[in-house]
């Protein structure tokens, strides 16, 4: 993973140069004045709606409120090239600080140089960047997440058979990153007996998991033990395309899914899927917004990657969940 941290502009006085095409970045520290007004103003991009960037969301208003700065949230609709420009859009508003949660790991990189070039720090959410540039970043810890949902995938059906992958958007450093995680396990002692019958990307969408898995359900003569989703909406997918077929999810074929929402919690207790790997979503969107706040107040975090715990969760302590965030 290339998740280095961009040198923040903290200071008013501030040189900038281009050395070999990368941004080098020179700043003494102190608090910003606001731009525009007595408030700070945090211009937001992230990569599109769903109920875990519902969550996340509110942690970044929640959190805004709380230091008293305003925001300025954008959809992406998960389009990178509209993400790109609505990066140019804040900047043009002279926003203090820009936060970005990332379409796509690559397409999002110029940012990094747009920011720079127009003297705004930049905090990276959720979406690492692939570049060896550094910056600033909350987020989860991808990798371990799918370490822990393939092992207990593998855990479930013995050790051995056949399993499918759901991945996230191809190029996004979520799906990257647990498929790295997915593949440590596959690859060490107890993925030995393990057959990979296909990994497909279904792009964090119930929908198009539910569709894949029924073509997978026919495809597949030999059988399907485990399907391991990168996230819990492409899980729920998969179980009402198992259903569909006449199977039972959890007992014919073993589900497991990231992120915790209040969904895929259910379905942990009723036993339709095996795991959930809690990413706190709150927590993680406003982490990233106590990072701009102290950057702009000439306080940045000694930590560049600030990464949140990532807990399972099963049928025996997944009322932790049920009763606490979304009781």
């Amino acid at each position: 993973m290339k998740m280095k941290v961009m040198s923040l502009l903290t200071a008013a006085v501030l040189c900038c140069t281009l050395v070999g095409g990368a941004v080098a970045v020179m700043a003494n520290e102190g608090a910003a004045e606001p731009k525009n007004g007595d408030k700070y103003v945090i211009g937001y991009t992230y990569y599109y709606s769903s109920e875990f960037i519902t969550l996340m969301n509110e942690g970044v208003q929640n959190t805004c409120d709380e230091l008293g700065m305003d925001l300025i949230a954008l959809d992406a609709e998960n389009d990178s090239s509209n993400q790109i420009t609505q990066v140019e859009n804040l900047i043009a508003q002279d926003v203090d600080c820009l936060y970005i949660a990332a379409v796509d790991s690559d397409a999002i990189v110029p940012s990094l140089d747009m920011a720079a070039e127009a003297n705004i720090p930049v905090v990276y959410v959720n979406m690492t960047v692939n570049t060896d540039e550094d910056y600033y970043y909350s987020g989860p810890d991808d990798v371990l997440a799918g370490e822990l949902e393939m092992q207990a995938a593998i855990d479930a059906i013995g050790g051995e058979g056949n399993i499918c992958v759901l991945e996230g958007p191809i190029g996004q450093s979520a799906q990257i990153d647990r498929w790295t995680g997915n593949e440590n396990v596959l690859n060490s002692e107890a993925g030995a007996k393990i057959n990979l019958l296909t990994h497909q990307t279904a792009n964090w969408s119930r929908e198009e998991a539910e569709t894949m898995t029924e073509n997978w359900l026919e495809g597949f003569e030999e059988g399907i033990d485990a399907i391991v989703a990168h996230n819990d909406e492409m899980a729920l997918g998969a179980i009402m395309a198992i259903e569909a077929k006449g199977l039972v999810p959890g007992e014919d074929i073993i589900v497991t899914g990231i992120d915790a929402i209040e969904d895929g919690c259910n379905a942990v207790k009723d036993g339709k899927m095996l795991s959930t790997v809690y990413q706190d979503a709150v927590l993680e969107g406003g982490q990233g917004i106590e990072i701009c706040y102290g950057i702009l107040t000439g306080n940045p975090p000694e930590k560049y990657i600030n990464l949140i715990d990532m807990t399972q969760y099963t049928i025996d302590n997944v009322d932790e969940l049920l009763t606490t965030l979304y009781a």
